[in-house]
């Protein structure tokens, strides 16, 4: 997305307040999280966006008209305004889709298996009816299946004609889109699938309840820098430093945005997360300049098959042959082994079992662009 400003410092805002949109697609915006006044916004290189805050005030949300939404059309301009699209990801490429795209079939994420993330079943609590109507609503948007992936236990929507609760049991990437995708609906380029996790398909059934956007996510904030472990509900895009400093063990941490395995380091909760990660601040490590640029040169680092690097990507899924070509950017063979249902967190575990001294979601990434230019 190439972000395109529609609001200036100082101004008022209420929750829902497009704040900027995509210049090549103006349908997709993004909206205020929350109520209050635009703080600070910072601009980057080639004046791009670098970073806009909203400082709380109020309890002020825009209101949409709910009259079409029970179309498909109307459906999708609700979310398009509401700022709800971009909750939505496809695969093959894990990009926000076009505003008139259909795909073959929808994955809701209602299970995760991350360490330290919240239970899907607690992060619902009290809003089980918005999930389900959400759940429901996105039959609207393809005429293949809604795949509900969650873990054992009762069913967290019922089963309708095209409306699947699917059960998926195990250790991590047991919760990862990718891993559902393979199983039982895997994409193509022609046959785009898309997944939306389940805090966001509650919130596609509040704003179809009420006619707003609810930002609010129930996280996790842990890690072995956290002096308490817990749960809090913060809107997206919250102040991970300040949420976390009265908790913090003494030393040097880092605040990751994700789980220990997928995480960045940032200030900021990610549109995309759920937990929040607190981890040692290691002292660095001085390494001679020469090997340095070895290691950051485009010859990846060796690393030894293992059972731990067999069960790291999905279980119908050759892990070590999909790593092999990855690390050499061999796009065809990746494509043959099932490289388009993943994205990047699906080889955070591959990463960790590799020792990490390859990225293999750089690696994806670089041939994923490579088969998408294609």
């Amino acid at each position: 997305m190439r972000p395109e400003l529609l609001v200036a410092e100082g101004q008022p805002v209420a929750c829902g307040t497009p704040l900027f949109r995509d210049r090549k697609r103006p349908e997709i915006v993004i909206t205020a999280p929350i109520s209050g006044h635009i703080e600070k916004i910072e601009l980057g290189p080639q004046r791009r966006l670098s970073l806009l805050t909203v400082k709380s005030e109020g309890e002020n949300a825009v209101r949409h008209d709910l009259a079409a939404a029970g179309a498909q059309a109307g459906l999708r301009t609700l979310m398009q305004k509401a700022g709800l699209w971009p909750a939505l990801r496809t695969r093959p490429f894990d990009r926000i889709p076009a505003p008139d795209a259909e795909p073959a079939a929808v994955f809701v994420t209602a299970i995760d298996t991350r360490p330290h993330a919240p239970d899907p079943v607690l992060a619902l609590s009290g809003k089980e009816d918005d999930f389900a109507r959400g759940a429901a609503a996105l039959c609207l948007l393809t005429q293949g299946r809604v795949y509900v992936c969650q873990n054992d236990g009762p069913g967290l929507v019922e089963t309708q004609e095209r409306l699947s609760v699917v059960r998926f049991t195990g250790f991590h990437p047991a919760g990862l889109p990718g891993t559902h995708i393979a199983a039982l609906h895997p994409a193509t380029p022609v046959a785009p699938v898309w997944h939306i996790n389940y805090q966001d398909v509650a919130s596609l059934g509040h704003l179809l309840r009420c006619g707003t956007a609810d930002f609010m996510r129930s996280i996790s904030l842990a890690g072995p820098g956290m002096g308490r472990p817990h749960l809090l509900r913060v809107p997206v895009g919250a102040d991970l430093h300040a949420l976390s400093r009265p908790e913090l063990t003494p030393g040097p941490k880092r605040i990751l945005s994700g789980s220990m395995l997928d995480g960045r380091e940032t200030q900021y909760l990610s549109r995309y997360h759920l937990q929040a990660s607190v981890v040692a601040r290691s002292e660095p490590h001085h390494r001679n300049w020469l090997v340095a640029a070895l290691r950051r040169a485009s010859i990846p680092a060796a690393f030894i098959p293992s059972a731990a690097v067999d069960r790291a990507l999905a279980p119908n899924m050759p892990a070590v042959a999909m790593l092999r070509a990855l690390s050499i950017g061999d796009a065809d063979r990746a494509q043959q082994l099932g490289c388009l249902q993943l994205g990047e967190d699906d080889l955070a575990l591959a990463t960790y079992a590799t020792g990490g001294e390859t990225d293999f979601g750089e690696r994806l990434r670089a041939v994923l662009d490579t088969l998408e230019a294609m």
